[in-house]
């Protein structure tokens, strides 16, 4: 019988004759290591995306908030990196990192919103 060894950490395999991991933490760890580089940089933007929801959610616990963009870059928001952008017929625009938006009210204060149905786009 020929001896086979696990894939990421090389340790002997027993079990099945077409297994190829001897943990479900060597295969993860082994297919994040080979993942593309398109894949890690698709994984970055997305982290700062949900960084970012996460502080606008954080900042925002009425549903609408007015605070200084200083706050925002204390705790690392990126203006860069954002899923929507909406504009209003007013012509407004609020840029969206999923469901959470803010819009420039100034160059010091920007206004934090929840998305809402009736906003399309």
């Amino acid at each position: 019988m020929e001896k086979r060894s696990c894939l990421f950490c090389n340790d002997d395999l027993k079990g099945r004759s077409d297994k190829r991991f001897c943990t479900d933490q060597c295969r993860a760890s082994y297919n994040n290591q080979n993942r593309a580089e398109s894949e890690k940089v698709i994984q970055q933007v997305n982290q700062v995306l949900r960084r970012n929801r996460t502080i606008l959610k954080t900042l925002n616990p009425a549903g609408m908030s007015v605070i200084r963009k200083e706050f925002l870059e204390e705790r690392h928001f990126n203006f860069k990196y954002f899923t929507s952008l909406f504009k209003t017929k007013e012509g407004n625009e609020y840029w969206f990192c999923y469901d959470m938006g803010y819009m420039y009210l100034d160059e010091d204060k920007v206004r934090i919103v929840g998305h809402q149905k009736y906003m399309k786009g």
